[in-house]
């Protein structure tokens, strides 16, 4: 249950870029301090600059980069959030989050479907991407509630 909980933080964070945090939503340090971690691993790993993270914060766009959805795709796999078939499994957020965020979950699982992209690191780009277009207010809220 821990790693889906950190789970959820760790999609909020990974959309971070998107949004300017205002709102403040106390997580605990450890978790935040844990999901940088991720962060810094996930990056060198993936060779993404700083600069195109930032940019895409900036823009509020996702960059259709290769080392960036890569990025993407480590993060997000880290916690469990993605199968053995390269799916997003953003529903199973439902068994760990407060009964107020499901209708929101459920939307975004709903519109979104089963992405398959050209290959892992495009597949979960593409899911994003798609649950920011369907509820980006609701990906902002939590965003600026995590990163407070």
């Amino acid at each position: 249950m821990c790693s889906k909980s950190l789970g959820f933080a760790l999609t909020i964070f990974v959309l971070y870029f998107l949004i300017e945090p205002q709102n403040a939503f106390q997580l605990p340090d450890v978790v935040k301090k844990q999901l940088k971690k991720v962060h810094l691993r996930c990056q060198n790993q993936t060779g993404v600059p700083e600069e195109t993270i930032d940019a895409a914060h900036k823009s509020m766009t996702l960059p259709n980069d290769p080392a960036f959805k890569c990025f993407l795709h480590c993060m997000l796999e880290m916690f469990g959030l993605i199968d053995s078939e390269e799916v997003m499994h953003m529903d199973s957020l439902l068994e760990v989050l407060p009964e107020e965020f499901h209708p929101k979950i459920k939307n975004m699982v709903d519109s979104c479907g089963t992405k398959k992209g050209t290959d892992a690191c495009d597949t979960v780009f593409q899911s994003v991407k798609c649950y920011i277009d369907v509820d980006g207010s609701f990906i902002k809220s939590a965003v600026d509630d995590l990163m407070g």
